[in-house]
């Protein structure tokens, strides 16, 4: 029997940008897609609390690649079914970035809870709404594992400033965009997660459609049998990808997903 086609796709910049949410052609086209047989997930740095609306918009079907590919959720289950957090040594480097660098926010991310660890206007205005909640907390208040960090700043220098205090031997070190930096375990990320989720589900990479726009996304483009980017994604992205389709401003992601439904019955 052939084995299904199973969609990921990144969600900020991707699916959506600021203030501009899920287009409604991009949610039918998603449904249209799952309905023709195809299984769907998200793939993002975002911890449920707001991810999790956005792919029950979309009618995903399959576990979701969260927190920067630091865990698999599975929606149905309401459970994390693979995860890699730090090592308990991260929170060194989290205080010493606490301590040298006041102008960087720090998120730290477990199961649990997101922990606003500092702020700063530029978080304010551009984090995402759903994980800025409640009030500084201390890094001992901290409770658990942590899956995931995240930096913000106005000066890319300062974030760059930051990275000696993650050392690559136990952290991964990313710019998802000019002003912020998500950091996860080394063994983390999404190309790491979305090979735990083709060995969870038996489906090979080569069965992966995967959409994305960021420079954290592209290990996991490279890996997939079909690739999308938007034509907001950054330059490499666009480069690396099978097929660029509209910005996401203009629901660039319709087209995407119709074509995967395509692909797949003209497999059939």
């Amino acid at each position: 029997m052939t084995k299904p086609w199973l969609f990921l796709s990144d969600i900020d910049g991707t699916l959506v940008r600021g203030e501009i949410g899920l287009a409604p052609g991009v949610i039918a086209a998603a449904r249209a897609y799952t309905a023709a047989g195809g299984l769907l997930a998200v793939c993002t740095g975002r911890a449920p609390v707001s991810a999790l609306p956005v792919a029950q918009a979309l009618g995903t079907n399959a576990p979701c690649v969260l927190y920067g590919g630091a865990a698999l959720f599975d929606r149905a289950q309401n459970a994390v079914l693979w995860s890699r957090p730090f090592a308990p040594e991260v929170r060194s480097g989290i205080a010493g970035v606490l301590s040298a660098l006041p102008g960087v926010s720090v998120q730290a991310f477990t199961q649990r809870e997101i922990y606003v660890l500092r702020r700063n206007r530029r978080f304010n205005e551009r984090g995402v709404r759903e994980e800025n909640t409640g009030p500084i907390r201390t890094l001992d208040q901290v409770e658990g594992p942590i899956l995931k960090l995240v930096l913000c700043s106005d000066n890319r220098a300062e974030l760059e400033a930051c990275r000696p205090f993650f050392p690559e031997e136990t952290c991964q070190f990313a710019f998802s965009s000019r002003n912020f930096v998500d950091i996860v375990a080394a063994g983390a990320g999404k190309e790491a997660a979305m090979a735990a989720l083709s060995r969870q589900l038996d489906i090979p990479l080569s069965r992966f459609f995967c959409a994305g726009d960021g420079m954290t996304d592209l290990p996991m483009l490279q890996l997939a049998g079909y690739s999308y980017a938007p034509a907001n994604a950054l330059e490499p992205v666009r480069q690396a990808v099978d097929r660029v389709v509209p910005d996401v401003a203009d629901g660039g992601m319709e087209q995407a997903f119709r074509h995967a439904a395509d692909f797949m019955n003209n497999e059939v």
